[in-house]
């Protein structure tokens, strides 16, 4: 019981001990720039906003879906 008792009371002085370090490492803030818009444009150029994105054709074919079955349990 009394190493129970020891054990118990190193944790504690441990922790007690231990707490004001964990304290004081705080990382302090990296400055950093001003994030851009979505659509990785810099500043405006337009007075109005950020431009939209240009007009093209897409790249990527997107396939017909059918969404009609036949049916099966017939």
């Amino acid at each position: 019981m009394k190493l129970l008792q020891l054990l118990l009371s190193l944790c504690l002085a441990f922790l007690l001990c231990a707490a004001p370090l964990i304290q004081a490492q705080t990382v302090p803030p990296i400055p950093t720039a001003a994030p851009t818009p979505p659509n990785g444009q810099g500043a405006p150029v337009s007075p109005g906003g950020v431009p939209p994105p240009p007009d093209v054709d897409t790249t990527v074919l997107t396939p017909t879906i059918e969404t009609e079955y036949p049916n099966y349990a017939g």
